[in-house]
């Protein structure tokens, strides 16, 4: 047995040499010289490596003894074959599954960062309307310059706003167009207390503040940006005149940014607000029954809106017919690994028994 354990310690040296440890797979990791997919990708390559290098061996040692024991045991060794074949495999399929996901994952996360940011580029341009609306304010004496027309321009040229408001001391006297927007006029956003937050946000902080996505009065999903205009200082002290209010159409919006992508592609998304002064996101748009927990979230905004996207695959990460094929090649691989080796050791142990030669060579 002496020459045996001398012969095999070069074997286990060149074999070192060949694959590295993981030890030398982490100071490589370590020093930069993967990526962070490399990494993942020799930490895989090792761990397989290990299950083929010590498990491999020592079920082919333990069938050679269960050979010289007699064919009764042949079950048993097919048996522990079958498991170990099964559980090697259930470590690929696992391995090759994850990476799957993952690189869904990462599809999904870039679509969806392209999605969000055509969203807040085409919001951020229809934002300029509000700020050009403003200048048909005189800040002197107060008094509104040519709205309806300015507002009609203004209009054609920020298609994605709906209407355009002026709200003299928080109250909403202009509307342009009107028609449709009748519910709006004589609105008081000041005490309402619905809107009243994020007018008062908006005064106070003397910036434009942004509201929804939420249903108006006068019916439709809008987001709602107000911007508070201040009158030249008398006597040092500026005094607030009102409100320039820009209405956006969001669903257009979202036309805009690609939202018909999602469903073609296969995903479903959802997109929540979460107020100013609140914690919690308020669904607004999407599908109700997205599990969160299991989708790619994404926070979309700006220094005007705070957004929530979500989103996942109609058909799982992983599909449920991918999971049962991978279940059931485990399985067939267990069976056919745990066959094979058991009629190996009957045989093996059959030509022992008739004294043929070459079973002696087992010993």
């Amino acid at each position: 047995m002496a020459p045996r354990a001398a012969e095999s310690s070069p074997a286990k040296a060149a074999a070192r040499r060949r694959w590295p440890g993981m030890a030398t797979i982490l100071r490589a990791a370590g020093s930069g010289k993967f990526s962070r997919r490399q990494q993942k990708i020799a930490c895989q390559t090792h761990i397989t490596f290990v299950i083929y290098a010590f498990i491999v061996p020592v079920l082919s040692k333990l069938a050679r003894r269960i050979s010289r024991m007699g064919l009764s045991l042949a079950r048993h060794a097919a048996v522990i074959s079958g498991l170990a074949s099964a559980l090697l495999l259930a470590v690929l399929a696992s391995l090759l599954l994850a990476g799957l996901e993952q690189h869904r994952r990462s599809e999904a996360r870039e679509m969806t960062q392209a999605f969000a940011l055509r969203l807040v580029e085409r919001f951020g341009e229809s934002l300029g309307a509000v700020y050009m609306l403003a200048n048909t304010v005189d800040r002197q004496s107060g008094s509104v310059r040519q709205f309806e027309e300015r507002a009609g321009e203004l209009l054609r040229d920020f298609p994605l706003v709906r209407a355009l408001e002026l709200a003299p001391g928080g109250v909403i006297t202009y509307v342009h167009p009107l028609r449709g927007n009748e519910l709006a006029v004589g609105h008081d956003l000041l005490v309402d207390k619905a809107r009243s937050r994020e007018v008062h946000l908006a005064i106070s902080r003397r910036q434009m503040a942004v509201a929804g996505p939420m249903e108006l009065r006068q019916g439709g999903l809008a987001v709602v940006a107000r911007y508070p205009l201040f009158l030249a200082p008398v006597a040092g002290r500026e005094q607030f005149w009102g409100l320039a209010i820009g209405v956006v159409d969001f669903p257009a919006l979202l036309r805009t940014a690609g939202d018909a992508d999602f469903e073609r592609l296969g995903y479903r998304y959802q997109i929540c607000w979460v107020p100013a002064g609140e914690a919690d996101c308020r669904t607004v748009l999407g599908d109700p029954e997205l599990a969160l927990a299991e989708a790619e979230a994404l926070k979309v905004g700006s220094s005007h809106a705070d957004w929530r996207l979500a989103v996942q695959r109609r058909a799982g990460w992983l599909a449920a017919g991918e999971l049962g094929l991978a279940a059931f090649l485990v399985l067939l691989g267990g069976i056919l690994g745990g066959w094979l080796v058991g009629r190996l050791v009957a045989d093996k142990w059959c030509q022992a028994s008739d004294g043929d030669p070459l079973a002696a060579s087992l010993d």
